[in-house]
C-alpha cells in the first residue's frame, strides 16, 4: 500500500477526505491528516510517503515554503497542491515542486481519484526505472569483479565513478550471507551512501563499498541485517587499491563466503585481513603421520582426535577442500581395516559432496563404526599374499603370479581373498600402491612421473586415474594441500 498525507488547515476538510475515497481500493492508504505544516514537517523527516496532498493557503507557513521544504524532505515523494485561490504564484510553486496537479476546492471527488492514479502511475514508473537502473549496475558491478580486460575495466570504473586515488575513499567488498529478510537490506543498499553497486550471488549480496572508515562503520551499524548471534556474518574485505586487483579480492571474498557456511559459522562481524599470516596455507599431515596418531584410538578417542583436527583447521582458515583432503587421508588409513565392500567409494563420494563440516564428521565415524565392527582374520594364505604387496608393490603383481608363487589356484587365491579382505586382490595392491604414493607426494619434490613408477605403474596417466578414484583428488591437488610444490 502507497502511504498518503494530506495537510490542510480546515480540520472538516481533513475529516472529509477519508470518506469521500475508497483509499484501499486504489491501493493507497491515508496514513496522516494534519492541519499543522511545521508538524507535518517533523513527521516526514520520521516517516517516508508516497504522496502529499498540500493546501497552499496556511496561516502557520505558507504554501509554497512547505511545499518546497517538504519536497527537500523527500525529494521523491509525489505532490498534489490544492487551493482556493486562482493566484498564479501557488500554481507556479506546485509546478516548481514538480506537483502531478493543482485542484481548486471545493474539491471534485472524481478529479482528485483522477489525480491519484496519475501520482501511482508516476510512482510506478519510477519503480520500474528505478529496478532497470538497479539489475543495470548490478550486472556492471558483477562484470566488473570477472574482467580480465584492462580497457574493459577501466570503462566499468568510470561508469561506477570508483576513485582509487582518493586514500580518504577507500574501496572494498562486504559480503553479507543469507539476510532475512533480502528485501530490507536491498532497499537499504538502494537508498545507502558510499554503496556504489551490489549483485547477488546465490542468497548472498556481494557489496562494493567506498568511503572512509567512519562511513564504514555507519553503514554496518545501520544495516537491517543486525551483527549478532542471530545473523549471518557480514564480511568487511580489505582495501582494493587498482582497478587490477578486483578480482582477487572477489575471489577471496567468495573462498570465504564459502568456508563459513562450509564450517557452520552462524553469526558475527569479520574483516578479512591481508598480511603474511592471512596469506599462510595450513599443510595437511601426511599418511604415515595420520596413521600413526590414529593407532589404537577408540571410537570416543578418534572422535576427539578427528575434531580437533578440524578445529585447528578451521582457525587457521583453512578452505573447505584443504579440510575435505584432510578427512580424505584419514578415510585411507580407516579402509585398511575395512572388509566391507564398497564402503570406501560411497564415502569418497559423500565427502565430496558435503556441503557442511558436520556432514563429513558424519560421514568418518560411520566409517569408524564399521571399521571396529569388522573383527575377521585373514588366512595363512592371504596374509601371505598380502606380505608379497608389501615387500614387491614396486614389480609388476599380479594375482595369477602371486598364485603361481603360493601354489594356488588364481580363481581360488581371488575368492579366498576377497573374502578375507572385502576388496580384489588388484584393489588391494592400487590400494597400498596409493598409500607409499601419499607418504612419498608428501615428503618430497620428487617429479609425479617419477613416483608413478616408483610405486609400481608404468603408465602414469594409469596412476593418476588409480589415485583419483582411490583418494577423490589427484596427486598434484593433494601436494597442494600438504604444502608441497609440483
Amino acid at each position: 500500500m502507497l502511504k498518503v498525507m494530506i495537510v490542510d488547515d480546515e480540520y472538516m476538510l481533513l475529516r472529509g477526505y477519508r470518506k469521500i475515497i475508497d483509499w484501499n481500493s486504489l491501493g493507497l492508504e491515508l496514513a496522516v491528516t494534519e492541519q499543522n505544516p511545521a508538524q507535518a514537517l517533523e513527521i516526514l523527516r520520521h516517516e517516508p510517503m508516497d504522496i502529499l496532498i498540500s493546501d497552499m493557503n496556511m496561516p502557520e507557513i505558507d504554501g509554497p515554503t512547505f511545499v518546497a521544504q517538504a519536497k527537500n524532505i523527500r525529494p521523491n515523494m509525489e505532490l498534489i497542491v490544492i487551493s482556493g485561490y486562482s493566484d498564479f504564484d501557488y500554481v507556479r510553486a506546485g509546478l516548481r515542486q514538480h506537483a502531478v496537479n493543482y485542484l481548486r476546492k471545493p474539491i471534485d471527488t472524481q478529479e482528485l481519484v483522477e489525480t491519484l492514479r496519475g501520482a501511482i502511475a508516476q510512482i510506478e514508473q519510477r519503480h520500474v526505472q528505478l529496478q532497470n537502473d538497479n539489475l543495470a549496475k548490478q550486472l556492471q558491478v558483477r562484470a566488473l569483479l570477472m574482467e580480465n580486460s584492462e580497457e574493459k575495466r577501466a570503462k566499468l570504473v568510470q561508469q561506477l565513478q570508483l576513485d582509487f586515488l582518493d586514500p580518504k575513499q577507500i574501496i572494498r567488498l562486504i559480503g553479507v550471507l543469507n539476510p532475512l529478510p533480502p528485501e530490507e537490506l536491498a532497499d537499504y543498499l538502494n537508498n545507502a551512501a558510499n554503496i556504489c553497486g551490489y549483485f547477488t550471488r546465490n542468497k548472498d549480496y556481494i557489496i562494493l563499498f567506498q568511503g572512509s572508515n567512519i562511513a564504514l562503520n555507519n553503514f554496518v551499524n545501520h544495516a537491517p541485517q543486525r551483527v549478532g548471534d542471530s545473523h549471518r556474518p557480514m564480511l568487511i574485505g580489505t582495501a582494493i587499491t587498482t582497478p587490477s586487483a578486483l578480482p582477487h579480492a572477489y575471489e577471496k571474498l567468495k573462498t570465504e563466503i564459502a568456508r563459513q557456511y562450509f564450517f557452520e559459522i552462524s553469526a558475527g562481524l569479520q574483516v578479512l585481513v591481508e598480511n603474511e599470516k592471512s596469506n599462510e596455507i595450513p599443510i595437511l599431515p601426511g599418511y604415515s603421520e595420520v596413521k600413526k596418531a590414529m593407532s589404537g584410538l577408540d571410537q570416543e578417542a578418534f572422535k576427539d582426535w578427528f575434531l580437533k583436527q578440524l578445529q585447528q583447521l578451521e582457525a587457521a582458515q583453512a578452505t573447505d577442500i584443504l579440510v575435505r583432503q584432510f578427512a580424505l587421508i584419514v578415510l585411507m588409513v580407516l579402509s585398511e581395516r575395512l572388509s566391507i565392500m564398497n564402503v570406501k567409494s560411497r564415502a569418497i563420494a559423500a565427502i565430496n559432496e558435503a556441503t557442511v563440516v558436520s556432514k563429513i564428521v558424519q560421514i568418518i565415524m560411520t566409517v569408524f563404526e564399521q571399521t571396529t565392527e569388522d573383527k575377521r582374520k585373514f588366512s595363512h594364505n592371504v596374509l601371505a599374499t598380502c606380505r608379497i604387496v608389501e615387500q614387491r608393490y614396486r614389480e609388476a603383481l599380479s594375482l595369477s603370479s602371486v598364485a603361481e608363487e603360493l601354489h594356488l589356484n588364481p580363481v581360488y587365491l581371488g575368492q579366498l581373498f576377497k573374502q578375507d579382505t572385502g576388496r580384489s586382490f588388484s584393489q588391494y595392491l592400487n590400494d597400498y600402491r596409493t598409500n607409499i604414493a601419499l607418504d612419498m607426494l608428501h615428503n618430497s619434490n620428487l617429479d609425479v612421473n617419477y613416483i608413478a613408477t616408483e610405486v609400481g605403474y608404468q603408465n602414469q596417466s594409469y596412476f593418476y586415474k588409480i589415485f583419483k578414484q582411490q583418494t577423490g583428488m589427484t596427486p598434484l591437488e593433494y601436494r597442494e594441500g600438504a604444502g608441497m610444490t609440483s
